[in-house]
């Protein structure tokens, strides 16, 4: 039994968070896209089969978490998972794992390649899952106005949008800033223009960082800006 003192903020760095069990963690894992393959599914079903009671949940973030892990195996699960080429999520005070439906890789009202913006994020401005910052942060694709993943209640949120520019209808993307869940939810706000790509990845990098710079310990960026000020707010990233 293990007796020493448990670092559970590390853990939860690692993907492991605690259970209300005594001397329980659940694995919570994550993919780019939320694609997993059918090997990668596979591999956590055997994990789970050897090492907790053979379940596999599937969250709100698109990932799948193992429950019911002892401690004394974190280690192998961690080994196994990570062999598998399988990411682990976080908890905490970091960026989660970004959301996003298929856009228009299958779905037929995708409008935007959802799958191209959520790789660009991670590689170009190295925004990505586990990223410390001040308190959670969330950010939702979705590739047409029907927001399937929520844009308008995350930290920010980006849809696809149908506008017309100079007489021509053209593709773009919608982009709300300041959403959240918890225990103050909030619905974000919309800004009043549609977007391009390069532009999207520039506001959502001025977010973060302003965020990472002015945030106090645990509050979300709806609580910021309305600390602030909406306009104020906008000024200051240059909106």
């Amino acid at each position: 039994m293990h007796t020493e003192p448990i670092d559970y903020d590390t853990l939860k760095k690692r993907g492991f968070l605690r259970q209300k069990q005594e001397g329980f963690f659940l694995l919570r894992t994550r993919m780019t896209l939320g694609n997993y393959t059918e090997k990668q599914v596979s591999a956590l079903a055997e994990i789970s089969r050897k090492y907790a009671k053979g379940i596999l949940h599937a969250t709100t973030r698109q990932g799948l978490e193992i429950p019911f892990i002892k401690f004394e195996d974190i280690k192998h699960v961690e080994k196994e998972a990570l062999n598998n080429g399988i990411d682990v999520g976080t908890s905490g005070p970091r960026v989660r794992a970004t959301t996003c439906c298929p856009g228009n890789n299958w779905c037929k009202r995708g409008l935007i390649n959802t799958y191209e913006l959520f790789g660009r994020i991670e590689k170009e401005l190295g925004i990505r899952c586990g990223m410390d910052l001040p308190h959670k942060f969330k950010i939702a694709i979705s590739g047409c106005p029907n927001k399937c993943t929520r844009a308008q209640a995350s930290e920010i949120g980006i849809h696809g949008q149908v506008y017309t520019k100079d007489g021509q209808k053209t593709i773009g993307h919608v982009v709300y800033l300041g959403g959240c869940g918890g225990i103050t939810p909030r619905i974000g706000f919309k800004l009043d223009k549609v977007f391009t790509t390069e532009e999207v990845l520039s506001i959502i990098k001025k977010v973060v960082i302003f965020y990472k710079k002015n945030a106090k310990p645990r509050q979300r960026l709806a609580l910021l800006i309305e600390e602030i000020g909406k306009d104020k707010f906008l000024k200051k990233i240059n909106v």
